[in-house]
């Protein structure tokens, strides 16, 4: 009996530096886009360690977050907010958060960033 109990717990601290490990943060990235037709790549580092990107709340909320700041992002430089660069901000935005969907890699998380 103690040696079970024993066992578990090791088992068990053995998987705290793991889960702790888990990422927190994605870079996203946007080749931000200029009233003279030049890309200005940026990025962002966006902290989630308040979600859990593996439940469906958790991964709505991360999606909120990041199409927040990746419009951000992309609209960043001067003109960004305007009518002739709508478009470009979109493709912009679009693109930077299909990435770090890609980065962050939770199947629930991916399934509704699509």
């Amino acid at each position: 009996m103690k040696r079970t109990l024993v066992a578990a717990l090791l088992v068990a601290a053995a998987l705290v530096p793991a889960a702790q490990a888990a990422t927190t943060t994605v870079e996203v990235n946007g080749l931000t886009p200029t009233l003279s037709g030049e890309k200005v790549k940026k990025r962002v580092i966006v902290k989630f360690d308040d979600l859990n990107p593996a439940d469906k709340q958790g991964a709505q909320a991360l999606l909120t977050r990041l199409n927040l700041v990746a419009t951000n992002l992309c609209a960043s430089n001067p003109g960004g907010k305007g009518s002739m660069l709508t478009d470009k901000v979109e493709k912009c935005r679009a693109d930077a958060v299909v990435q770090a969907a890609k980065d962050i890699d939770a199947a629930e998380f991916t399934a509704i960033a699509k």
